[in-house]
């Protein structure tokens, strides 16, 4: 018997998007970008450890940075500044 892993949506973890997205306003755009790759591979190691499917994986790791990314711009629009 096997069991199939589904995390929690990981999009919908608010605090840790916006604490994601006001750390990279805070950095160069370069920066910024390289902090969003080493979540999103923290992330993606995390599932693959603990069994999740690799569909299933890449699905959160996309819907986490869309969030992430999402949140980055209104930063950045209601703060009137530039990536």
């Amino acid at each position: 018997m096997s069991a199939t892993i589904i995390p929690f949506r990981f999009a919908r973890r608010l605090p840790q998007i916006r604490k994601t997205a006001a750390y990279m306003v805070s950095l160069p755009r370069n920066h910024a970008e390289g902090h969003l790759r080493e979540q999103l591979r923290r992330l993606e190691d995390g599932l693959r450890k603990k069994g999740v499917a690799d569909d299933m994986i890449r699905s959160e790791v996309a819907s986490y940075q869309g969030a992430v990314r999402a949140h980055l711009w209104r930063l950045l629009l209601s703060h009137g500044g530039a990536a």
